[in-house]
């Protein structure tokens, strides 16, 4: 609602289909109206069928703390990675993440970074430690912060999520060489 996204145009899923598949990786956050019941089958069946046809069943995965869709998804499309997010209803019970992605078939979570001051300091390091041996990947959202970018790398965080990806790259890059 900021001032500077006046006259933005919100694409659809299929545009940014069309200029990025097979081009970035697609983290595809489905979100449903709560956070306990599946989403009508169809509606799902046409996100996958839009993946397919722009060939990016490798290049996208499925973000939800939904743990119907969760399973919906596992059932309807296999074949997409799927992410455990926490559930955005904070008055439903939270399940353990790596717990969750383990049920699912989840190859991710994805650590919400205002849900970590609820949490005891050593959080993020436990969890951590629990999805790399379960063979999960750990996303966290969202780092803007070089320093805190390397914080979280040094860590062990597999994947960053920014809205600017310039001021983290060059920490980012030196990490990889």
């Amino acid at each position: 609602y900021s001032e500077k996204y006046a006259g933005l145009k919100i694409l659809r899923f299929e545009e940014i289909l069309k200029k990025f598949a097979c081009h970035t990786v697609m983290n595809v956050h489905i979100k449903a109206p709560d956070d306990i019941n599946p989403l009508p089958e169809e509606r799902l069946k046409q996100i996958i069928a839009l993946i397919r046809q722009y060939d990016c069943e490798k290049y996208c995965y499925f973000m939800t703390g939904n743990p119907a869709i969760l399973k919906q998804l596992a059932d309807l499309a296999p074949d997409i990675a799927r992410c455990a997010g926490a559930c955005d209803n904070p008055r439903l019970p939270q399940e353990d993440l790596v717990d969750k992605a383990v049920k699912y078939g989840c190859k991710k979570i994805q650590l919400f970074k205002p849900f970590f001051g609820e949490n005891p300091p050593d959080y993020l390091e436990k969890v951590i430690k629990k999805a790399h041996e379960n063979g999960v990947r750990v996303n966290i959202f969202w780092s803007d912060d070089p320093e805190e970018t390397k914080k979280y790398i040094d860590m062990g965080i597999d994947t960053i999520l920014s809205n600017d990806y310039q001021r983290n790259a060059s920490v980012i890059k030196k990490v990889e060489k």
